[in-house]
């Protein structure tokens, strides 16, 4: 029996039911298309290229069982393959190819196109792009060996398949996921919209959403959630916005970790997020020890805040280190600094009016910020406040409190601590080098080299004395001579009878006795003595310790002079500006009119009362005091009769009254 289809493909069937035995076009159609003709199937086989890599068996079931019923409507795209074109490659319909192969049909209805190699490629692609059910993956995939061949872009990929840049973009991202989530894509685990979220991502960060968020079986929460609830969970928990930090970012702007780089249609707008989070915190790490630095060599009595309770981030740990100074204190205590304000820019604005009124009210600020700067700045060179800097997480933040007059300090006082500080600093580097010194020695086994000649040198009469408990057995005591008492004539007995290895075993216990019991530091001559045994038998770790200090109070010592030398020169200059003021006052007062004493005296004479002459009557018993020199020369009165002159004489002194005569 024989079925005509409207197309003109004529499809041959047995009697035997749902066998297929032929199926070809008997005539060229009006429209041009080319004639279908039978192939054997064992001369078929399938290309490399085809970008379909999976076939569900399922459909392949489903698909033989139409075919023997309905017969192969569309015949498969082939080519000539071999020296003599004896076998032919299929170029588009393998799946369909497959469906015959499981029906056994001796031949296949196939059109022979004679193409090259690139325009086989790029139809078996386009062949299987262009079907609705091609899974996203494959699509992916398949776009990316177009690209590769050189021959197109994203634009002409757009063109020639119908479809928008984005899309287009968006599929080739796919390619970027790694193994464990492409695969969770393809198992339909992932949906291709979260796919192509999680793609945009470095291939670190790629890991960690896939082992700690999605599971390498597709189980856990972030694989049921939409595609923007995603996107907006990996840029909370994986990235970070740039335009929250103020260090320099003009290499952030080029950077393939800046999400504007890597997603080509990623919204325009800001500096980006940073999905390289070490790169981030070291660059900010940097910026806030470079600021920290600043203040405080811009103020040398500025002091740290170190809260005691606090984690201590990145930044303030190098600070310390560095050997400035912290002090325990609640930043809760102190006033804040007042903070810059930030200048409006015009793209922020949509109205004119708008940026203006904006850049009003900024002017305002700035004003008001350059006035309490000012004021906190002569108070601090009154000494009136102490200013403190606390290393933020973002920033470093300015505080200051008011000082009690009675705790103010002159910058030489100020010196004279620092300067006691540095003394005590060098005290405590020896006191520490002496302790880890002792420490080491204590859980150190010494080794049992010869005895040298400046162990020799040392006390030896108290040696059996020092000696440990664990060495009693090597010099022949006992363990319980430990709780009696050794006697002189004891251990000069066992002191007699020592070989050289217990000698040197008795030499070693007491030079480490008396060389760790009272030593605190390594300033002095028992201290360097503990510093040059320590380094004869454990040279290694001793020099660690001793370095480790001398580094960590050298440079406390570095920052102390810093400040110093400030404190210097504010002195020198606080000592000039007085000794200019003081030359100044004193050459107003040369200036002044020398006319001005001549007439204040002549004022004086001219101004003095004239009075008669008058005899005073002494007291009974008593004797008048006698006048001094001034009081006798400046009482001449001219005597006039009739008239009564009362003097009154100092208070210590009795009075007396004064009758004319």
């Amino acid at each position: 029996m024989t079925a005509i289809k409207n197309n003109g493909t004529a499809v041959a069937v047995t009697e035997k039911t749902n066998e297929v035995v032929t199926a070809v076009v008997v005539s060229k159609p009006d429209n041009g298309e080319r004639k279908a003709v039978n192939i054997a199937s064992d001369l078929i086989e399938p290309s490399n290229y085809n970008a379909r890599k999976t076939f569900d068996a399922d459909a392949l079931k489903e698909l033989a069982q139409s075919i023997s019923v309905h017969g192969l409507i569309q015949p498969i795209t082939v080519r000539r393959k071999g020296e003599k074109g004896e076998h032919y490659e299929i170029i588009c319909g393998e799946r369909r190819f497959r469906a015959c192969r499981m029906l056994k049909l001796s031949e296949i209805p196939c059109i022979v196109r004679e193409v090259t190699d690139e325009q086989a490629y790029d139809l078996s692609i386009s062949e299987n792009l262009q079907r609705e059910d091609v899974p996203p993956m494959e699509a992916a995939e398949a776009y990316k060996r177009l690209i590769d061949t050189k021959r197109y872009d994203i634009a002409s990929l757009a063109v020639a398949y119908g479809k928008s840049e984005k899309h287009i973009y968006q599929m080739l991202k796919l390619c970027d996921l790694i193994k464990g989530i492409a695969n969770l894509v393809k198992e339909g685990k992932l949906t291709a919209s979260a796919g192509i979220v999680i793609s945009k991502y470095d291939k670190k960060i790629q890991e960690e959403i896939l082992n700690d968020r999605l599971g390498k079986d597709g189980a856990d929460e972030w694989c049921n959630i939409s595609a923007n609830a995603l996107e907006g969970k990996i840029r909370n928990c994986y990235t970070n916005n740039l335009d929250n930090y103020s260090f320099d970012k003009t290499g952030c702007l080029k950077c393939i970790h800046n999400s504007s780089n890597f997603d080509l249609f990623a919204e325009v707008g800001g500096c980006g997020k940073c999905t390289n989070k070490k790169c981030l915190s070291d660059k900010q790490t940097a910026y806030l020890v470079e600021q920290a630095q600043a203040v405080a060599l811009a103020d040398p009595k500025l002091v740290f805040v170190g809260e005691q309770y606090s984690h201590d981030n990145e930044a303030t740990q190098i600070i310390k280190k560095g050997g400035y100074e912290f002090k325990n204190v609640q930043t809760y205590n102190l006033n804040s600094y007042p903070t810059t304000p930030t200048e409006p820019q015009a793209s922020e604005y949509k109205k004119p009016e708008d940026y203006n009124k904006a850049q009003e009210k900024y002017g305002k600020e700035q004003e008001r910020y350059t006035k309490q700067t000012a004021h906190l700045e002569e108070l601090k060179e009154q000494g009136k406040i102490r200013v403190y800097a606390k290393i933020g997480d973002s920033n470093v933040r300015m505080y200051y409190k008011e000082v009690a007059t009675k705790d103010t300090k002159t910058n030489e006082q100020l010196i004279a601590d620092l300067t006691a500080k540095k003394k005590r600093n060098n005290e405590l580097a020896d006191e520490k080098t002496a302790e880890g010194l002792k420490e080491l020695l204590r859980t150190e086994q010494l080794p049992q080299s010869a005895f040298t000649a400046d162990e020799e040198t040392a006390m030896y009469f108290f040696m059996l004395s020092k000696l440990r408990r664990h060495n009693y057995k090597a010099v022949g005591l006992k363990e319980n001579d430990y709780y009696g008492y050794l006697t002189d004539d004891k251990k000069l007995k066992i002191a007699s009878s020592l070989t050289e290895e217990q000698k040197t075993v008795v030499r070693r216990d007491y030079l480490y006795s008396h060389l760790t019991d009272s030593t605190r530091t390594v300033g002095d001559e028992k201290g360097g003595m503990l510093l040059a045994f320590s380094k004869q038998h454990l040279p290694e770790k001793t020099e660690e310790i001793v370095s480790t200090h001398k580094e960590d109070y050298g440079k406390k010592n570095a920052r102390l002079d810093e400040r110093i030398a400030g404190l210097k020169e504010a002195e020198k200059k606080a000592k000039a500006d007085a000794k200019a003021k003081k030359a100044e006052q004193t050459a107003k007062t040369e200036k002044a009119p020398k006319t001005d004493g001549k007439t204040a005296v002549q004022a004086k004479k001219t101004d003095k009362p004239t009075a008669p002459k008058a005899e005073s009557t002494k007291p009974k018993g008593k004797e008048q005091p006698k006048a001094t020199q001034s009081e006798k020369k400046e009482a001449k009165p001219t005597p006039q009769a009739d008239k009564v002159l009362i003097v009154t004489v100092p208070k210590a002194q009795p009075k007396a009254e004064a009758v004319a005569v």
